[in-house]
């Protein structure tokens, strides 16, 4: 594979790690009773459910702001963090899936499958995605531009518009405005 080819599959690492993290991270965020719940069914002690679920957020978007604006020198740090991460939520999967709990991860917010061998491989696959990502990074400098404050800007934008888009689609039933809700709403005013 020539430099080129190497180039494109390190930026769509880059970018692909980085979008998972936000949607991720805005799942937890928009949904922390799903996650909080997740963590109490893992029987974690109810004093850490606050503190996890409030650093699980911050250090996933950081990763993500860090995969798409970080320097040359320390893309492979945050690949290398991100790869950490990933292994951390996998061995907790992996230890609920052991214990026979039946836990919904939580990755995403609402919706989120429970904890099995498809959200185990899936994480699995990240983690490659990661590895891979961290190997390229320390053989070729990445084509996106550095830090600055117009590509945090951008990053942010864009990273925001992912978690509103992350945020409709999960709540798209309750603001779709059906037959049913109508009739409803009429036979509620009348009666």
């Amino acid at each position: 594979m020539g430099t080129s080819g190497t180039l494109v599959i390190l930026v769509a690492l880059q970018i692909g790690l980085a979008a998972v993290l936000v949607v991720a991270a805005a799942g937890k965020a928009l949904r922390t009773e799903e996650f909080a719940a997740a963590l109490r069914l893992s029987r974690l002690p109810e004093a850490a459910i606050l503190p996890i679920g409030l650093a699980v957020v911050g250090i996933e978007l950081v990763l993500a702001v860090a995969l798409v604006l970080a320097t040359p020198a320390a893309l492979p740090v945050a690949f290398a963090a991100a790869l950490l991460l990933l292994a951390v939520f996998t061995l907790w999967m992996s230890w609920v899936r052991a214990s026979r709990l039946r836990v919904r991860c939580g990755c995403f917010g609402t919706g989120s499958d429970v904890v099995g061998a498809a959200t185990i491989v899936r994480n699995l696959l990240l983690m490659a995605g990661a590895a891979v990502g961290w190997w390229l990074a320390n053989r070729v400098a990445t084509p996106l531009p550095g830090p600055s404050l117009p590509m945090l800007v951008i990053a942010t934008s864009g990273g925001m518009l992912l978690a509103l888009g992350s945020a409709l689609r999960a709540a798209s039933p309750e603001l779709a405005l059906t037959f049913d809700r109508v009739q409803a709403r009429e036979a509620t005013g009348r009666g």
